[in-house]
């Protein structure tokens, strides 16, 4: 090769690697900045978050100590994203930030995942530049990105381990999976797909991915047994857990058509209905294929449509099981996420294997998923701005107690709302809830006396002790023993919430 001809082709590639990078700037930045700006100014999409926070927040401090242990990675949930927050809280500090700043990174990985398997699927750049738009700029999708959860780490893992499913790097795939089984149980369902997928199209299992994948559980049962001397204690605490909820919630132990559809307009909403029937059609699409035309088996954006399509249907198959069985009696918007960016990538692979050999079909079609994703957008977006307005008005009572308790006189409060108790910065040894308090008036009132509670947070829950005992209380009109101290209501998912103080009960 010449000097000249050297020359020519380094002109050639800066300007195309210039080119290559200010488009991926792009895509991070579109997905990022909507991500990181929630993070830090809004609140977190559900009470459990504010449990992570705390876990993090103990995990960090004692590896700043130097008296971190194995077993301090035991608990309710499994631990990676805790512990990669902690880690990050032990450099930077300020664990609330962190671990909603984490999140929100997870989630735009998620997006340009997306963007990416679209591409593979389609070989399309304008479909999947579209199928990348959705996902990043979802108000659902955004809001739960920037709160200190599991859900969108834990489908970044899955989505990623499907992404090299597809790229036969079996072992990436192995260790994407197996992050995603150290973050949320669900993920363990895995441990054999990616060695059937692998010996389908190879006719041979790799022992290191299948080793790989065996490491979360076994790594799970280890650091249980370590601190509780039972390998299966997490699980005993679950259907503890499970089985207090039923008992207090007795109506989500059976069926009822307006639970039913509440809970299943909650999974729509978050995996949309465009999505859903795109992956359904999708899946009899690429099965006939595989069935008709040797040539078609063989193509690869066929395989993979149906790879990814046995994901899809695998997470929608575990939540649908999981609440027929009430071993998930509620389903929260945020359960279908996974499912979203599982199943995007298929919308516009469906939409061109139906317009490809029905073109009449194309503008039906596109006006058709234009309707519904604007419609289930507009959707999430009311549902995410209610729910923020609800978190700050219960935000105003954990304002208030913030100034007004004194977390040194001994005193407690009464709070069956979490995001009260997380929000209001009062140590939980302070809190008492319904969850250890007696059900019978005259003992729950010596029980306020004996633990000195001096301020009750009233809201109209099933479950809820004061409610039950105390239901005037829901009207604020207040009795000899409790003055009303504060209101807050949010009109759209309407809840009231009471703050009273308590007096005539002095030890």
């Amino acid at each position: 090769m010449t000097k000249d001809s050297r020359a020519l082709n380094s002109h050639v590639t800066m300007p195309a690697t210039a080119k290559h990078f200010r488009f991926w700037l792009t895509l991070i930045l579109v997905a990022g900045v909507p991500r990181i700006l929630a993070a830090f100014l809004l609140p977190n999409a559900f009470g459990d978050a504010y449990a992570y926070i705390s876990e993090v927040s103990v995990l960090s401090a004692k590896l700043n100590a130097g008296t971190f242990s194995l077993t301090d990675l035991y608990g309710f949930w499994l631990p990676l994203y805790q512990l990669i927050c902690a880690v990050v809280s032990v450099l930077v500090g300020h664990p609330y930030y962190v671990a909603k700043v984490v999140s929100a990174l997870f989630g735009v990985g998620i997006c340009l995942l997306v963007y990416e398997l679209s591409l593979r699927l389609t070989e399309n750049r304008t479909a999947s530049l579209l199928a990348f738009a959705l996902i990043a700029l979802s108000p659902l999708h955004i809001f739960n990105s920037a709160s200190a959860m599991t859900d969108i780490p834990h489908a970044f893992f899955v989505v990623a381990g499907v992404y090299f499913i597809l790229k036969k790097s079996w072992v990436a795939a192995a260790v994407m999976i197996a992050l995603a089984g150290l973050t949320r149980v669900d993920s363990w369902m895995l441990i054999l797909f990616i060695p059937a997928l692998q010996f389908i199209e190879e006719r041979r299992v790799s022992p290191v991915a299948c080793a790989i994948l065996l490491f979360p559980p076994l790594f799970w049962f280890y650091v249980s047994w370590k601190a509780t001397g039972d390998w299966l204690a997490c699980f005993t605490v679950r259907k503890q857990y499970m089985d207090w909820l039923l008992t207090v919630n007795p109506g989500l132990a059976s069926f009822s058509l307006k639970g039913v559809a509440r809970d299943a307009g909650a999974l729509l909403l978050s995996m949309d209905l465009a999505v859903l029937a795109a992956c359904l059609v999708g899946a009899w699409l690429a099965l006939r294929r595989t069935e008709f035309s040797a040539a078609v088996r063989d193509a690869a954006n066929t395989r993979a449509a149906l790879v990814v399509n046995l994901f899809f249907l695998t997470f929608l198959s575990f939540i649908v099981f999981a609440y027929l069985t009430h071993k998930q009696p509620i389903i929260f918007p945020r359960y279908g996420l996974i499912n979203f960016a599982l199943g995007l990538p298929l919308l516009p692979w469906t939409f061109l294997k139906l317009t490809g050999s029905k073109p009449h079909w194309r503008r039906r079609l596109w006006r058709a998923i234009i309707v519904v994703c604007l419609l289930n957008a507009s959707i999430q977006l009311v549902y995410s701005v209610g729910f923020i307005n609800r978190e700050y008005k219960f935000g105003t009572v954990a304002a208030h107690l913030r100034v007004q308790f004194d977390q040194n006189s001994g005193a407690r409060i009464f709070n069956d709302e979490g995001t009260v108790l997380a929000v209001s910065g009062i140590p939980p040894e302070n809190f008492l809830s319904s969850a250890d308090a007696p059900t019978e008036r005259e003992a729950f009132l010596n029980y306020l006396k004996e633990k000195n509670v001096v301020y009750l947070v009233f809201i109209d829950r099933v479950g809820s002790t004061p409610a039950k005992l105390f239901p005037e209380l829901k009207h604020g009109a207040g009795n000899e023993l409790f003055q009303p101290v504060l209101h807050a209501r949010s009109e759209f998912l309407p809840e009231d919430i009471w703050l009273y103080r308590v007096h005539g009960l002095k030890k």
